[in-house]
């Protein structure tokens, strides 16, 4: 095969200790021929059906990827994540609780979504002595103890649609009048 001796090297060269002159390859007929085999077996002992199963899949070479290539690089890492508070037009002295794993995106960022059929709260943070509107089901995530806030309000996240916050940033205030800044959901 053309460039077998450089490939030799190469997997040499990195430390991995494969048998070259007793190796097969995937494409050579006979082990083709093998593996169809194997299967006709398994069909023929009823060994084979048709399933539905999520498949790691990787876009850059449009295939699904093995167990092995999934886990190649695996590694546990601390995604970067922030909660951040937008001060509501509204209602001065509240301030929407938004969660974010892209932090990076923040200076641009134009609008808060709600989910309309989840609980959201108004509560009391006892210890920066402000008000916040966050979803019910991430006060955990925020607060540690029950104790450190007081729930002062419940309410559907529909209730949010049109409410207009302060960006992060002054730059983007003009944005409000093309009908950005606002909840939606």
């Amino acid at each position: 095969m053309r460039y077998s001796g450089e490939w030799e090297q190469s997997v040499e060269r990195l430390g991995r200790w494969i048998d070259f002159k007793n190796d097969y390859k995937t494409l050579y007929p006979w082990f083709m021929e093998s593996v169809w085999w194997v299967w006709s077996q398994l069909f023929a002992k009823g060994l084979v059906y048709r399933g539905y199963k999520v498949m790691p899949y990787s876009t850059a070479c449009n295939t699904p990827l093995s167990n092995f290539e999934v886990n190649l690089n695996y590694m546990d890492v601390t995604d970067p994540a922030v909660y951040v508070s937008f001060p509501i037009d509204q209602d001065p002295g509240v301030s929407f609780i938004a969660w974010t794993t892209t932090p990076w995106t923040l200076p641009s960022n134009l609008a808060l979504c709600a989910n309309p059929d989840e609980i959201y709260v108004k509560i009391m943070d006892k210890d920066r002595g402000q008000k916040f509107i966050i979803m019910e089901a991430r006060l955990s995530a925020l607060y540690k103890e029950e104790t450190e806030y007081d729930v002062l309000d419940k309410f559907q996240g529909k209730t949010l649609a049109g409410k207009t916050y302060k960006p992060l940033f002054p730059y983007m205030e003009h944005m409000k009048a093309q009908g950005s800044l606002q909840g939606r959901y």
